[in-house]
């Protein structure tokens, strides 16, 4: 089987190339999800094996791994499997596998030439930074749709180089991914669930998004925005997952519980059932953020509160596969978007450490829900979804005596994409973080109004 690669995904490969030539050992391809990358990344593998190198591709979970195999089939790449009960070819020059395994088989592989390693942004696990440090002369190759780990740790540390691919709202505008409406119907109270290793501790988060009104808000809103369409629910929990699946049922709309302890036939018959369309929602459990490839998801249904925007972004993609004629539903009843924003929200992302969060602080992000229907957007004269008209309440502006200041071009210069825009004190400060940081036109205005109206602009 011949792929035919999108200009951006020869651009990544191209990208990639450069700079290994330029002497980096390491680079990191960033794409979003949707946009392709396994099989970006499988044409350099094939590309690397007709060469006779040895390569390793390595993921960190059992469907990422048949995702690859799938992938490596069909473009007629031979290769091994090293997975827990699979029996491996160790003389395939290519080797599919799980990091786990891998790290007890070594002495059963060839040493590899290039290391892949799949959903790069958990290379700070301990197995594996020690895969990624035991083969100092492989070339390595991490693929990501979001270089970010909640810990603050750039993965410069790892990777020399990062090449870029498109943004998610290009990748829209393209068709390569579907567009969507995002609906946020209710905030859960977390007030009581603590905080372990940067996200939400998962027990009293289970407890926390099992309330009856939280499910029950999700099979209405389900009922009202996207009726008969087939969509996978992220719950907070096994038993959260498997409750949520029980009302859905119980309400009459065919709904299945999946999670990582049941079998791989179990799973894999639930998907299929989903895939046929006999089930209409797929719940899980920290299953199918990541690798779960499935066009036919018409809806996102987001009861997992997660600090984490990595984990936001790949839930939302997984709704936003194109097919004809789609556009996606996003049901965000766990108020993710207050954290991270809309997912094809402009984000700039690096290599570099980025500072925590100060206590209390929230993202920058401009969006309005409505009231009506609970539809969010980005500020608008009227809600796209129903075309409700919001109240204006004016407010008075006091004119106060004053003159002009030169802009303080020694603030501009030192304003960086990292500054945060509490420190800038001149609307021109604004505009240039505003460059900086690629947001839209008028952010900058936005922000001095408000500052403007509270008293609080230089």
């Amino acid at each position: 089987m011949t792929v035919t690669l999108r200009p951006y995904q020869q651009a990544l490969i191209e990208g990639g190339r450069e700079a290994y030539r330029q002497g980096a050992n390491s680079v990191l391809f960033c794409l979003p999800t949707g946009g392709g990358k396994t099989v970006t990344a499988s044409t350099i593998v094939h590309g690397a094996a007709q060469r006779r190198n040895t390569v390793w591709w390595l993921c960190h979970r059992r469907e990422l791994v048949a995702q690859a195999s799938r992938t490596f089939y069909d473009l007629g790449i031979p290769h091994g499997t090293v997975q827990a009960g699979h029996v491996s070819d160790p003389r395939a020059l290519v080797q599919v596998g799980s990091i786990q395994t891998v790290a007890n088989r070594l002495d059963q592989l060839p040493e590899p030439g290039l290391i892949i390693f799949d959903e790069a942004h958990h290379i700070g696990a301990g197995s594996w930074d020690a895969l990624f440090h035991r083969f100092p002369r492989a070339r390595k190759l991490g693929l990501t749709a979001t270089p970010w780990r909640l810990d603050g740790q750039g993965l410069g540390r790892w990777f020399n180089v990062m090449v870029e691919g498109p943004t998610v709202a290009e990748l829209i505008e393209a068709g390569a991914l579907s567009p969507y409406r995002y609906f946020a119907p209710s905030k859960p109270d977390l007030s009581a669930v603590g905080i372990t290793g940067g996200d939400y501790q998962r027990g009293a988060l289970s407890q926390a998004m099992a309330r009856p009104q939280i499910v029950g808000d999700a099979i209405e809103h389900y009922r009202n925005l996207c009726p008969g369409k087939r969509a996978v629910a992220f719950a907070a929990g096994v038993e959260n997952s498997m409750q949520i699946a029980a009302q859905f049922n119980a309400a009459g709309i065919p709904a299945e519980h999946v999670d990582g302890s049941m079998s791989a036939e179990m799973r894999d018959a639930a998907v299929e059932r989903f895939k046929a369309g006999q089930t209409l929602i797929l719940s899980n459990a920290d299953l199918f953020g990541e690798g779960f490839d499935v066009p036919a998801i018409e809806a996102a249904i987001l009861l997992r509160p997660t600090k984490s925007l990595s984990l936001h972004l790949q839930q939302c993609g997984r709704a936003l596969r194109p097919i004809e004629g789609k556009t996606a539903i996003i049901l965000d009843h766990a108020g993710n978007i207050d954290h991270h924003g809309l997912p094809d929200d402009v984000r700039q992302w690096d290599l570099a450490d980025r500072e925590k969060r100060r206590k209390g602080e929230v993202a920058e992000v401009t969006t309005r829900q409505c009231k009506n229907c609970f539809y969010v957007y980005r500020p608008a004269p009227k809600c796209p979804g129903c075309g409700h008209v919001p109240e204006v309440v004016a407010r008075e502006i006091e004119v106060v005596e004053g003159t002009l200041a030169e802009v303080r071009k020694s603030e501009i210069r030192s304003i960086t994409r990292e500054t945060s825009p509490r420190e800038i004190s001149t609307l021109e400060g604004l505009r240039t973080l505003a460059r900086l940081r690629g947001y839209k036109r008028g952010w900058a205005s936005h922000v001095w109004k408000e500052r403007l109206a509270k008293g609080r602009a230089a």
